[in-house]
């Protein structure tokens, strides 16, 4: 049986965020179905008595993953809702504003396809593939990009960079040049 790497010293609120990234992770990666306290503490390298230690039932770990996505959606304009709001509304509005966020994220996908085929030449399937994982991969690693101390614009800097000459090597791959016509010697004209 491998050796399991333990898991390092952290602060309780750092360790209730790692836990909390590591169930988002695997919810993502597996489906809600999968998540189980067992399967997060796995997931983050704790054992289980630690992971029963912040949440002592799912249901609580479900509760601070939402009150954490509410904080964030707060900020992204929840926030100026008067405190009389109907809390119904309030996640009526909040689920509205997900799912126009989601369905963008959709048409930013199609716009971006576009753009990579015409720019780079690529075949659909390919313009789709680079156009997908250029939209999505940020919202999946930003909160593990902050925790880690680096700055949006550092991250987004660097991950162009990355886009950019991913797509240009792949233009190398995927793109069939028509062949260079030889060039008229001036000598023989």
């Amino acid at each position: 049986m491998p050796v399991r790497k333990r898991a390092q010293r952290m602060s309780p609120e750092k360790r209730r965020e790692q836990i909390m990234d590591s169930a988002v992770a695997l919810i993502v990666s597996r489906g809600l179905s999968s998540c189980t306290l067992e399967a997060v503490a796995v997931e983050a390298r704790i054992s289980k008595p630690l992971i029963y230690k912040y949440f002592p039932r799912l249901a609580d770990l479900f509760k601070a993953l939402v009150e954490r996505e509410y904080r964030f959606l707060r900020g992204r304009g929840l926030g100026v809702l008067p405190k009389n709001v109907p809390y119904e509304e309030v996640i009526h509005r909040s689920n509205l504003r997900s799912m126009e966020y989601l369905y963008e994220r959709g048409v930013m996908i199609d716009y971006f396809t576009k753009r990579c085929a015409e720019v780079y030449g690529f075949p659909r399937d390919v313009a789709r593939v680079c156009s997908t994982m250029t939209v999505n991969a940020p919202i999946l690693s930003a909160r593990a990009l902050r925790s880690s101390g680096i700055a949006a614009h550092r991250a987004a800097e660097i991950w162009s960079d990355f886009i950019i000459g991913g797509n240009n090597a792949l233009q190398l791959k995927y793109v069939k040049r028509p062949a260079r016509k030889p060039r008229k010697d001036k000598s023989s004209s």
